[in-house]
């Protein structure tokens, strides 16, 4: 019998082992776990702060999953929220954008009803724009990429959606009392091979585009890399096209490198739809100061977004959390060069069941699977007021955050 428990356990040692050494990312072997740039990553116990999902069952996944879930929504409660009425009326005739909501339909597991209800908690925030993501990486869609379009088109139809295409039918919506709706991909590894699909993506909505979602790829590098790959020829390429066709620029989940070069190639000001900054928190999903400063130098934006994971070691996000990364970025650059993306899953549980075993996309090892909490569309109302109130931005400095910065980005694109 202890032959047996000891033939066991150096199994199970030797397979951990093995697992560590695949990684990919620097890491040290420990027991129970290894230990990374990011902290020590367990291999056993679901409750540690990162977890490796690598050789387990679907059964662990989903207590895991569940574990996690439950920090989500902790950030803010209702009776907190009711305390935005006041800068809600200030600011009634404000435009305001939420830069990244996922997601469309057919994104990881999102039904019509889940669509239904995120469009409903952003309108009745007083949100004006939506900008949806419809693609981010292959396998990310549940049927097709075109299936995502076309019923997240018949969803916003059906919920009286402006799809918009210019900064115009933004405010027409705006005045008739409607939300606009544009789409945004999180990566354009499906356009390597075929760069008219730039133009495509233009015809059927998708307004804003990204080069690569987190991992490097043949247009740039990607953020979770340890690389820091910049544009590459055939990325300069992508550049050109989509400054032809009107697609705004986004270098959220690429490397600073890539934001760098995509910022000093682009004729139009490019953005960062929901990254926070590096110099308070530094994770591979944040902008360096130089990229922060040439996104900027381009005359475009850096949105801050309300997840936990990339704006403190705690996880937290509270609006003070989120207003400090808003406020960095005024300091760093200008407050003109401020805006919002909440980054915001309206599924989070399922979502961490289906995806959280993907290390390649989201390793544990830089940080990725960790509790935290996460701020929705509308407490952008929130970030304002500690804005206001703390660092004393001015009603037109608000009005850029909530939306003017990255109306003026749109207009030089589209």
């Amino acid at each position: 019998m202890k032959h047996t428990n000891l033939a066991i356990l150096i199994t199970a040692l030797l397979s951990s082992s093995a697992l560590a050494h695949d990684i990919g990312h620097s890491h040290k072997h420990v027991e129970g776990g290894w230990n990374t740039d990011a902290g020590f990553v367990s291999d056993v116990d679901v409750k540690s702060k990162l977890w490796s999902p690598r050789g387990k069952s679907q059964a662990e996944i989903d207590k895991r999953a569940a574990y996690i879930a439950a920090f989500f929504d902790a950030g803010r409660t209702d009776e907190e929220r009711k305390q935005d009425a006041a800068i809600k009326a200030k600011y009634k005739d404000a435009i305001v954008i939420n830069s990244l909501m996922p997601s469309g339909v057919g994104i990881q597991g999102i039904k019509e009803e889940k669509f239904a209800q995120a469009v409903a908690k952003n309108r009745d925030n007083q949100i004006d724009v939506m900008s949806t993501t419809v693609w981010a990486f292959e396998g990310v869609n549940d049927e097709s990429f075109q299936t995502t379009l076309d019923k997240t088109d018949a969803e916003s139809s059906k919920l009286d959606l402006v799809k918009a295409d210019s900064v115009e039918a933004i405010r027409q919506a705006k005045q008739e009392g409607k939300m606009s709706i544009i789409y945004n991909t999180q990566g354009a590894d499906y356009i390597i091979d075929d760069m008219s699909k730039v133009e495509w993506s233009r015809d059927n909505g998708i307004m804003v585009m990204n080069f690569t979602y987190n991992n490097d790829n043949a247009l740039a590098g990607g953020g979770q890399s340890d690389k820091n790959l910049g544009v590459s020829d055939l990325g300069s390429k992508f550049v050109k096209y989509a400054n032809e066709q009107g697609v705004v620029l986004d270098c959220s989940h690429s490397s600073d490198q890539a934001c760098i070069d995509a910022a000093k190639i682009s004729t139009k000001p490019v953005i960062a739809s929901h990254s926070n900054a590096k110099g308070l928190y530094d994770t591979g999903r944040n902008l360096s100061d130089d990229a922060i400063r040439a996104i900027a130098a381009s005359d475009g934006v850096a949105c801050t977004n309300g997840v936990g994971l990339f704006l403190n070691a705690e996880g937290t996000a509270s609006m003070s959390d989120i207003a400090e990364h808003v406020q960095y970025v005024g300091e760093l650059v200008g407050r003109e060069h401020t805006c919002y993306g909440s980054d915001y899953s309206h599924m989070y549980g399922d979502f961490l069941k289906a995806f959280i075993s993907v290390v390649d996309t989201y390793p544990p090892e830089k940080g990725f699977g960790a509790p935290t909490q996460n701020a929705g569309g509308g407490d952008i109302w929130g970030v304002a007021r500690v804005l206001e109130d703390k660092y004393d931005w001015t009603e037109d400095d608000i009005k850029g955050f909530l939306g003017e910065n990255l109306m003026r980005v749109y207009q030089a694109n589209w």
